[in-house]
């Protein structure tokens, strides 16, 4: 469904308006689907986010603040997230003996063959923008989006 429609607009403003709530039109949806397809595994978009920076590591822990600021949603309160995450058994954490205040986190096995698990399912996802958009689409897209996203403090 068309953004105008959804929103049930018969014009925008401008252009740049419409690409606004398109974005974000855009962005509330991918996230809803993304949720609906984590939730049978008790997995929110912002633990599989870590899980999937943590995957990116290779077996190298990473410190908690390393992790914040990797996060696409940095608002994410990412040391409750990890707590959930450990409580699951899908990551361990490691305090520096010299400094308690420097928190190493790190995937387990079953971290591992989870996340795995959880990106077959969202990779056969990526199908259906597969469908919609060539790769030099959603390459100049992306390139335009970063372009609007480094004009941001």
């Amino acid at each position: 469904m068309k953004t105008s429609e959804a929103l049930h607009m018969s014009q925008f403003a401008s252009p740049q308006q419409q690409l606004m709530l398109t974005v974000l039109h855009t962005a509330s949806a991918l996230q809803h689907r993304h949720r609906s397809l984590l939730k049978p595994f008790d997995v929110t978009p912002e633990q599989f986010n870590i899980l999937r920076i943590l995957r990116g590591q290779k077996g190298k822990p990473l410190p908690l603040r390393a992790i914040s600021i990797r996060m696409i949603d940095r608002s994410s309160n990412t040391s409750r997230l990890i707590d959930k995450l450990v409580d699951k058994g899908h990551v361990v954490r490691d305090s520096c003996p010299r400094d308690r205040r420097k928190v190493d986190i790190a995937l387990t096995s079953q971290g591992m063959a989870f996340t795995q698990e959880l990106s077959n399912i969202l990779d056969a996802e990526l199908s259906r923008l597969e469908a919609v958009w060539t790769s030099a689409d959603a390459l100049r897209a992306a390139n335009l989006l970063d372009a609007w996203n480094e004009t941001q403090p």
